[in-house]
């Protein structure tokens, strides 16, 4: 027994569910990260045609083309940054290139969302 009166396998037992729920904040900002650049390339088509229809009518596409390619450098570099919790690696690129389609670490296959036991969707929603 310590000072606090807690037995050492509490102790070790809470500080390794902290671990673990850290590791979950972290598996969860890197699925985000993910999210938010598909977003970004699956609405190009939609960026394009925004494109045609402004330059049809004769109006200036510099700020429009602007803000687009900063958002998809912002979650680019966002998703490039992201560290694996396991492997310390980054979680997305393995030498040079940047691969958000997969959900696992490049480097260790850690998945970016953990295996949900028998729980129905309806249970993470909050309102």
């Amino acid at each position: 027994m310590d000072g606090n009166g807690d037995q050492p396998e509490e102790q070790e037992t809470a500080k390794e569910q902290a671990e673990q729920q850290q590791q979950l904040q972290q598996l969860r900002r890197i699925d985000r990260s993910r999210s938010r650049l598909i977003v970004c390339f699956y609405t190009l088509p939609l960026y394009v045609i925004a494109l045609i229809l402004l330059l049809n009518e004769g109006r200036s596409v510099t700020a429009f083309m602007f803000v687009y390619m900063a958002v998809y450098a912002i979650f680019a570099v966002d998703m490039v940054v992201r560290v694996c919790p396991r492997c310390g690696e980054q979680f997305f690129v393995k030498a040079f290139f940047l691969n958000f389609f997969t959900r696992k670490c490049v480097h260790c296959g850690l998945p970016c969302q953990p295996r949900q036991e028998h729980k129905s969707a309806s249970d993470d929603r909050k309102f």
